[in-house]
């Protein structure tokens, strides 16, 4: 079953089997997981394309109808029951509502290979079998790739692995594989899938001197990054402006052979803690999130003598944490200048792991890649590009190729009214419920901690309430 939302409504429809008439008069058909939309001479759109007679619904496709818009989501029914592959959008949410709820470990699995497209995904996906308790929610990853979301353990994750890479091996075609996991990882999305695709494309990290900081406030920082080489440093800036990329700089331009160590964790594991000190042993060791370390590890860390100490911090953090010498990374909205060479880096070095010819960017494709509004900042700006330069065909990169619903106006629009609607339907059943969270999911027929999830990203708080 899909769920399909109204964004002029006042409540979702949720369409159970059978047939559904719309305003406009055109039908929307359910059998099991199939939606066809019947819609004769209605002339609804699909997507900006005006439609006559029939044709199937996807997740993600955008459905007009009588100056309606209906954006056509995964129902609970159809997610993790035959593994559909999903538009990486539709995926992307899912990774969303667990990074959000961080209850559980969960892994990203990415794949290429010349075996792979529908058909083959889509049979292999059915046809796995996962262990008790796991979930696994797919996505089409570029013209031959395979992304997957693993609500499971490393187990479950090598499983899958195995089991797709048997199935390619019939066709005598080989899989290339790249992982992330949280908590060990990261804690975003961006994060995680990052690290993922770099394994994936087996991508070095970017040596100081192949940074492409154009803008005049990074080069400035640059130029006085040997003043800061001894010391330890509390770097503050949003996710993925840099911040690990510039404590790079700094401790790599005093001893360039130096080990340069970073710990990711979400949680304090002490054993993986005291792996990666004793790692970074005579170099650096950088610390994403300085606020999982107890006290006691806490304050060795800034004292240690055997390495530099450096951490990260967003700008609403404690910066207590941090040692005196701080360093403000700015937005990458506030240095535009670095956007371009950001983005033509990410492009050639996929050209490079594929050993083909260097693309470009057309001019359209850097004028969107300016406007593109970057949650992350440099990390969203290099995976989006990444994601293209995977996509892409010819010599170019283009728009089209970005394959990000958010970079189309048109549909921006309709998720802005879907996120409205959202808005009100949360609102209206916590009021409903006295603002008794649990009772509220039971009535949405919501996981708690999707709703959780779903509130905070809206900023739903409890009338009165400060947190």
């Amino acid at each position: 079953m899909l769920l399909v939302v109204t964004p002029e409504s006042a409540y979702p429809l949720q369409l159970g089997t059978g047939t559904t008439r719309l305003p406009s008069g055109a039908e929307v058909l359910v059998e099991g997981d199939r939606l066809q939309l019947q819609a004769g001479r209605a002339g609804v759109t699909v997507n900006d394309v005006e439609v006559h007679g029939s044709t199937a619904l996807h997740p993600g496709d955008v459905l007009g109808d009588a100056e309606l818009n209906y954006l056509v989501l995964p129902g609970p029914a159809s997610i993790g029951k035959e593994a559909p592959l999903l538009d990486h959008w539709v995926w992307q949410r899912r990774l969303e509502e667990e990074e959000a709820a961080g209850e559980s470990p969960f892994s990203i699995l990415l794949g290429r290979s010349g075996a792979f497209g529908p058909e083959f995904l889509a049979s292999a996906l059915t046809e796995f079998s996962p262990l008790p308790g796991v979930r696994h929610i797919a996505g089409s990853f570029g013209r031959n790739g395979l992304e997957v979301l693993v609500l499971g353990d490393n187990a479950s994750v090598e499983r899958l692995r195995q089991f797709v890479s048997d199935r390619a091996a019939r066709q005598e075609e080989t899989v290339r594989w790249g992982s992330s996991s949280f908590p060990r990882h990261g804690a975003t999305g961006e994060e995680l899938w990052s690290i993922a695709v770099e394994r994936l494309l087996g991508m070095d990290t970017l040596e100081p001197p192949e940074l492409v900081w154009s803008d005049p406030c990074m080069t400035r920082l640059r130029a006085f990054s040997d003043h800061w080489t001894r010391r330890a440093l509390g770097l503050i800036g949003g996710e993925g402006v840099g911040r690990e990329s510039f404590a790079r700089l700094v401790r790599l331009s005093g001893t360039r052979a130096a080990p340069f160590v970073v710990h990711r964790a979400v949680r304090f594991d002490k054993a993986r803690w005291e792996e990666d000190v004793a790692r970074a042993a005579g170099g650096s060791l950088h610390l994403r999130r300085p606020e999982i370390l107890p006290e006691q590890e806490r304050r060795a860390f800034w004292l240690a003598r055997s390495f530099r100490p450096s951490a990260s911090v967003a700008p609403a953090d404690d910066i207590s944490l941090l040692p005196e010498n701080r360093i403000v990374i700015p937005e990458l909205v506030s240095r535009p200048a670095d956007v371009a060479p950001i983005s033509e880096l990410a492009v050639h070095s996929v050209d490079a792991q594929l050993g083909r010819r260097r693309s470009s960017l057309r001019a359209e494709t850097r004028s969107l890649l300016q406007r593109l509004p970057l949650r992350e900042n440099v990390r969203t700006l290099r995976n989006v590009v990444i994601r293209g330069a995977l996509n892409a065909t010819g010599a170019e990169l283009r728009p089209e190729h970005l394959e990000f619903p958010w970079a189309a106006p048109a549909f921006s629009g309709v998720r802005a009214k879907v996120r409205e609607t959202e808005r009100r339907e949360i609102e209206a059943a916590l009021h409903r419920s006295g603002w008794n969270v649990t009772e509220a999911a039971r009535r949405m027929e919501l996981p708690r901690r999707t709703l959780v999830y779903r509130m905070a990203r809206l900023g739903l708080r409890r009338p009165g309430s400060s947190a």
